[in-house]
């Protein structure tokens, strides 16, 4: 099992690193679509790491906390999916009137914003449940930087309730969410699980 881990969770780390790499050129030649259909495909290959994680950790609370990571990596697979074909479909419209704009709008709305803060909440309560393995492991410096994943919910709790009020509160709208940070954390985030189980492999 865990070789199959590795060997997936690798080609989940290369496909995001081709898609870091090639995003402009993609972006620029308006493959949205396809972009969204390679990070479905890379959430696609890390989604074995939270059972590969409870196996090496053996960890009791992990049992529970794979269940919040799994749902996470299925949440974000899904709404990668959808955006994909609701972007081509817009793309692909030759005549593209004021009401086919306004609903492109709602439904990126509806299939991104609360929908990935919610999988991202899962995450982080999942980055708790790892923290507390890998100090009941004595692997102190783990632990530690899986506390850090874990104070990001207050950031994405914070985004999540200022974009879901009508009659928005000033503190929360100090939070802005950052697509680039979303990226580079999710990123590190694996990438930091994909070398505990390459190494223990």
């Amino acid at each position: 099992m865990l070789l199959s881990t590795v060997i997936l969770g690798w080609i989940g780390i290369l496909l995001f690193l081709f898609i870091a790499t090639t995003f402009n050129k993609l972006a620029k030649n308006n493959e949205f679509g396809f972009l969204h259909l390679l990070m479905a495909v890379m959430y696609v290959m890390w989604l074995p790491i939270p059972i590969a994680m409870t196996h090496l950790l053996n960890n009791e609370a992990l049992q529970v906390g794979m269940i919040f990571g799994i749902i996470y990596l299925s949440m974000m697979i899904i709404t990668m999916a959808l955006q994909t074909g609701h972007i081509v479909h817009i793309e692909r419209e030759v005549n593209k009137s004021t009401t086919q704009e306004e609903r492109s709008n709602h439904m990126m709305a509806t299939l991104s914003g609360p929908f990935e803060l919610l999988a991202n909440i899962l995450k982080c309560i999942w980055a708790l449940f790892l923290t507390i393995a890998f100090w009941e492991n004595n692997n102190f410096l783990l632990a530690i930087i899986m506390s850090l994943f874990c104070l990001l919910i207050v950031y994405f709790l914070a985004i999540l309730v200022d974009i879901s009020l009508l009659k928005r509160i000033k503190f929360f709208g100090r939070f802005k969410p950052n697509p680039y940070f979303f990226n580079i954390e999710t990123f590190c985030f694996f990438l930091i699980l994909m070398s505990f189980i390459s190494i223990h492999l």
